[in-house]
């Protein structure tokens, strides 16, 4: 996504409706949307009505935004809670014993962006959506518990479960 192309005049000609203005908007944070839904759903199908779903919201409520500098984050949370919304139903949360949260194993190893995809898709669904909104959208714990209907210490224990299924899934990736 290009940022710099995303001036205060562009959003001001998305707030009046302008269909050009629109599409380049689509054009410049179609990737960032798409992506985001996907690593949280982790379903192309589903993941494509998210983003049609967040740009539908995006048109109809931009005239509300009090902060045009904050149009990319916005649309990031936007995104997030749409996609957390599709997912709900979907979302099985494993139990987790008190045990496997206290485990610490350094892990150092190389690995690049398409392994570390794959593992992160690898996760369960409920694990894999506390993940990304923790640890790559930087959500606090407390609002992953409201937006999934959960505990915040749950919201904890699955995050520490999936690192560790991250690491262990990771290294065995690196061996094969």
């Amino acid at each position: 996504m290009e940022k710099e192309r995303i001036d205060l005049r562009l959003i001001e000609l998305v707030i009046a409706q302008d269909r050009k203005a629109q599409f380049q908007l689509f054009e410049l944070t179609k990737r960032m949307v798409y992506s985001l839904a996907f690593r949280i759903l982790n379903d192309e199908d589903i993941a494509h009505d998210v983003l049609q779903d967040t740009f539908v919201k995006v048109f109809q409520e931009i005239k509300n935004l009090k902060h045009p500098e904050a149009l990319v984050s916005w649309m990031k949370t936007i995104t997030a809670r749409k996609a957390v919304e599709k997912a709900k139903r979907q979302l099985v949360f494993e139990k987790l014993s008190s045990a496997e949260d206290q485990s610490e194993d350094h892990f150092e190893a190389w690995f690049d962006g398409e392994l570390l995809d794959q593992a992160i898709r690898s996760l369960p669904a409920g694990s894999r959506t506390v993940f990304m909104l923790v640890e790559v959208e930087g959500y606090p714990h407390q609002e992953v518990g409201r937006m999934l209907g959960i505990s915040e210490s749950t919201s904890k224990s699955q995050l520490n479960y999936a690192k560790k299924l991250l690491k262990t899934r990771i290294k065995t990736l690196l061996q094969a």
